[in-house]
């Protein structure tokens, strides 16, 4: 068997495999990256890694690292995020698992990265014993809970007339980016909020200032939401449905909320939903708005965030499904600053852009 760094090459197989690698979960959740397996990678940070197990000229494996310059307690630190992990076969082949994250541990040892972060749906029981600390790879800490929420678009769902709602334009920018600032203020882990920063974003596919929405209230803009549709990249399958999920499907079955196994949930991604202090009701505002306007041409409206923070109070509000998201770090052995660093993230709200996982 041979490990070694992806090419473009390589795309078609790996877009295969990925399409054969189900998790083992009660809600198998797969990213189905076509038409560009890489492109999603390319998005999540800073010079991206594939590392893909070969056997007798077939990828049967692969895994995939990048990484990030992020504030800690307001000074820039180097991370990496571990993530894309699919195996051929996966419950016959375990031991695949552990020789590629065995490979991406020995790969980071040499890199000034401090940490490494990995994000795992809640019930992947085989991961969690993976990052428990077995041949050679360290112990991983949990630090974080996110929810990954798939919200019905209910036709009840109404704006008050509070705030004056509308699309963003371009001279907006610089006051959006100050309320971003000033809500991702006390997260840690998140990027350097600089005045061109979120117009970088607008650069990515689809991701177009158009479908930014805000609430203005006495002239001044109090929230914002940001809209995604994904679909020319990135496609949410369920290829699955067990337990609960399974009971849940069959009960709505006649309401065709959800897909058949391996179709397109049609979503649109909630990006960023962010407002004032004192206005969260301007978020609810705009999260109903923006449903309410998009309702016909998608099934499902996702969204992402911490549990505990303030984007929950409004999103759990909302009826839809949900997976619980652990988020882990991983540090090298004996270094000094795990305890600390582990109680603070604990104690924190730890960024992480769930949209693009």
């Amino acid at each position: 068997m041979l490990i070694r760094a992806a090419t473009k090459e390589d795309n078609q197989a790996l877009l295969v495999l990925s399409r054969q690698a189900p998790m083992d979960a009660k809600l198998v959740v797969n990213n189905d990256r076509t038409p560009d397996y890489f492109y999603l990678d390319d998005l999540l940070g800073e010079t991206p890694v594939i590392f893909v197990a070969e056997k007798q000229n077939k990828i049967i494996g692969t895994v995939g690292v990048v990484f990030r310059t992020v504030e800690y307690k307001g000074k820039a630190v180097s991370v990496a995020y571990i993530g894309g992990i699919k195996i051929e076969n996966p419950y016959q082949n375990i031991l695949l698992t552990f020789r590629l994250m065995k490979h991406v541990m020995d790969y980071l040892m040499d890199t000034p990265v401090k940490l490494g972060f990995i994000l795992v749906i809640g019930a992947n029981r085989a991961m969690e014993a993976l990052l428990s600390g077995r041949a050679g790879i360290p112990a991983f800490d949990l630090v974080s809970n996110y929810r990954v929420k798939n919200i019905f678009p209910l036709p009840f769902l109404r704006p008050g007339k509070k705030y004056s709602l509308r699309p963003a334009t371009q001279t907006d920018i610089s006051e959006i980016d100050e309320l971003y600032k000033r809500f991702f203020a006390g997260y840690e882990l998140r990027p350097d909020w600089t005045a061109g920063y979120l117009s970088s974003l607008y650069e990515q596919k689809d991701f177009d200032l158009d479908n930014t929405c805000l609430a203005i209230h006495n002239d001044t803009i109090v929230a914002a939401i940001s809209l995604w549709d994904q679909s020319r990249f990135k496609n949410t399958v369920i290829s699955r449905y067990g337990g609960k999920f399974a009971f849940l499907k069959k009960i709505i079955s006649p309401l065709r909320l959800v897909p058949p196994e391996e179709h397109p949930l049609s979503e649109l991604v909630i990006r960023h939903l962010v407002f004032a202090d004192g206005c969260r009701d301007a978020g609810s505002d705009l999260l109903k708005w923006s449903i309410r306007s998009n309702r016909r041409k998608y099934r499902f409206f996702r969204c992402g965030y911490p549990l505990n923070s303030q984007q929950a109070e409004i999103f759990d509000k909302f009826w839809g499904l949900s997976i619980h998201i652990n988020f882990y770090s991983v540090f090298r052995p004996g270094d000094p600053d795990r305890d600390d660093m582990v109680r603070h993230l604990r104690q924190s709200l730890v960024w992480e852009d769930l949209s693009l996982h």
